[in-house]
């Protein structure tokens, strides 16, 4: 038995009794009147009329935390999806992002003859043979996985994540009905629309299989560990990869306070000034440098051990940055920090992150007035997370499609920025960042390694160009001789009017060539090959070969 809508998935009968309870929820919690419209459910009316009374009324709670309550009721897999959502402003109003920054991931533990049967058939041997001792009692329980302290046979403490027996089954379920639910929402709830309930839903199921696949947060450690290798104030947590597995993670045991223990800091003498400093360093340089980054940089992910080193622990949720978009987000976050609202809005228009149907002009009023307001704030009042949030739900209500690693590293680097504050009350975050920010934007514009390997590819296309242009020449000639082309003639004015375009297109063009020449050369000759170096000399006089073309040009423009 299956109950379906049209271009739905049929659900399947054991799904019901949860759907029915979604709705019950839903209804309780004052949305009745969109469990009503889930018309497809025969039961769903019943149970609107039955909770309509015990709703929680508008006037003593807001909208958004009586979704965050509904998410909390609602369990295990709902409260990771709100947990995805309050990183991602790009998807829902920041308000509700806020609010749902508030949700806790407190479940059950599950009891230790679960735990053994997991451990034992993914590392196909006994705990015994595995552990000196394994306590059955966990340290800490979460929706994903629990976490257990054992020892090693080699006398090593280790903690032991371990996934929840039939968590796999359990997610797919739901994800089953939270895509059904997310269709059947926006065919029959149109003002829900704008949110993109189904987007929503196949982002989660992504995120969540990333996150339940410890196989994939042993790589990911190990890939932070290796970038920050040179960086004495941050310690990655050693795995065990012999002792890993999908559902079992085995790692070094750490022991230290909170980061945001400022008295545990203060009795192992540790300087929260200099923590600071590290930690936020750290955020930076994985972002804007590696391109590889913490993606949940709460409070209780970072340990100060007793040597003063900041222990990253947790890196189910980890975000990627491609070179170009650190380009681009470099760009935003100089743009706003200096309050540069034409260079700002260009950076988006380069992008092309702004739509037909956006109102320019309105957009940049506002933009203008919040980067004229925190303009004449002092350098050290700046709140940087404020701003980025207050410019991201500008940009996100004039339909500005911003990437979602974009919006991630936001979040990372106003996460960082909150601890930052907790744990140093007069800590100045404008001082902390754009310094770093604006050292790293100049470095990565004047690259001249950057421009070489752009002119790599440069060279790569017009040598693909030219190989195909006899081809392509064929192609234009035959279509002419079936009488497949229409000639197009132009008056005199047009035709000079194309000449202008077209030698301020080739002044554009030489000018481009001429620095990326240039500085290729400097980069080219400083090497200890010979070949490079005598390609290096070839490139300097390359460059002032445009360089001359550029003046010519200008000379003989005539104003056009």
């Amino acid at each position: 038995m299956s109950v379906s809508a049209a271009g739905l998935r049929p659900m399947r009968l054991r799904d019901l009794r949860r759907v029915r309870r979604i709705a019950s929820v839903l209804a309780r919690h004052g949305f009745h009147d969109v469990a009503a419209r889930l018309r497809v459910l025969p039961f769903v009316q019943r149970i609107v009329h039955l909770f309509r009374r015990e709703a929680a009324s508008p006037a003593q709670l807001t909208v958004e935390e009586r979704i965050r309550r509904a998410i909390e009721e609602l369990g295990p897999t709902f409260i990771k999806l709100g947990q995805m959502l309050a990183t991602r402003p790009d998807l829902v109003p920041m308000s509700l992002v806020i609010e749902l920054r508030k949700l806790q991931d407190r479940v059950p533990a599950f009891p230790f003859d679960a735990v053994r049967l997991v451990v034992e058939k993914d590392l196909h041997q006994s705990i015994d043979a595995c552990f000196e001792r394994f306590e059955p009692e966990p340290i800490a329980a979460a929706s994903i996985a629990q976490v257990h302290e054992a020892t090693l046979r080699g006398g090593e403490e280790v903690v032991v994540k371990v996934q929840r027996p039939g968590l796999d089954a359990m997610i797919h379920a739901d994800l089953r009905i939270l895509t059904s639910l997310a269709q059947m929402l926006e065919d029959r709830v149109p003002e829900l629309r704008p949110f993109r309930p189904l987007a929503i839903v196949q982002e989660f199921r992504r995120s969540l299989s990333r996150e339940i696949d410890f196989c994939q947060e042993l790589q990911s450690m190990q890939r932070f560990a290796e970038h920050f290798r040179d960086e004495p104030g941050i310690h990655v947590p050693v795995p065990h990869p012999q002792l890993c597995s999908r559902r079992v993670l085995v790692m070094e045991r750490v022991r230290g306070v909170k980061i945001t223990d400022r008295e545990g800091m203060a009795a192992l003498a540790v300087d929260p000034a200099r923590v600071v400093e590290v930690g936020m360093r750290v955020t930076l340089r994985s972002i804007f440098e590696f391109g590889f980054f913490h993606a949940d940089p709460h409070p209780g992910n970072f340990f100060i051990r007793e040597d003063g080193s900041i222990a990253l622990l947790d890196f189910g949720m980890m975000g990627t940055v491609e070179s170009r978009r650190i380009d681009e987000l470099l760009g935003f976050m100089v743009a706003m920090m200096n309050g540069d609202l034409d260079h700002l809005v260009q950076l988006m228009l380069d992008a092309d992150l702004i739509g037909d149907d956006t109102d320019m002009r309105a957009m940049r009023a506002e933009l203008g007035r919040i980067l004229g307001r925190y303009q004449h704030l002092a350098l050290g009042s700046l709140d940087v997370s404020g701003l980025l949030s207050e410019v991201l739900e500008v940009v996100m209500r004039h339909h500005v499609m911003l990437p979602a690693d974009l919006v991630l590293a936001g979040k990372a680097i106003g996460t960082m920025e909150g601890i930052g504050e907790e744990v140093l009350p007069d800590f100045r975050p404008l001082d902390a960042v754009k310094p770093y920010l604006t050292e790293l934007y100049v470095r990565r514009v004047l690259d001249p390694r950057k421009h070489s390997q752009t002119l790599v590819r440069s060279l790569t296309d017009g040598l693909a160009l030219l190989k195909d242009s006899p081809l392509d020449l064929r192609r234009v000639l035959r279509k002419l001789r079936r009488g497949e082309l229409t000639l197009v003639l132009k008056s005199q004015e047009a035709e000079a009017e194309n000449v202008g375009r077209s030698r301020r297109a080739n002044r554009i063009i030489l000018g481009f060539l001429f620095p990326t020449f240039f500085f290729a050369s400097v980069f080219l000759i400083e090497s200890d090959s010979l070949l490079q170096k005598g390609a290096g000399v070839l490139s300097f006089g390359l460059s002032f070969v445009f360089l001359a073309g550029l003046l010519w040009s200008m000379l003989r423009s005539d104003g056009r």
